[in-house]
């Protein structure tokens, strides 16, 4: 049976925007939120190394683009 794997987003918070949340696809729970893109995206990329399945990050940028990390 093949392993799913979870796919993290990175993005501003929806009600204030000062603040950046960290969510699996497909859940509108958010796991932790942020003061800065780059904590945020530092904890989703730990995430990833330890489910060791080929997870990823997709980082939601200012200008409404998304990465991939």
């Amino acid at each position: 049976m093949a392993s799913t794997k979870t796919i993290y987003h990175v993005s501003k918070r929806d009600n204030d925007g000062r603040e950046w949340k960290v969510f699996i696809q497909g859940s509108d729970k958010v796991i932790k939120l942020f003061k800065t893109q780059k904590e945020a995206l530092d904890y989703a990329q730990g995430l990833c190394k330890n489910k060791n399945d080929g997870s990823t990050v997709m980082l939601h940028g200012l200008d409404g683009k998304m990465r991939k990390y």
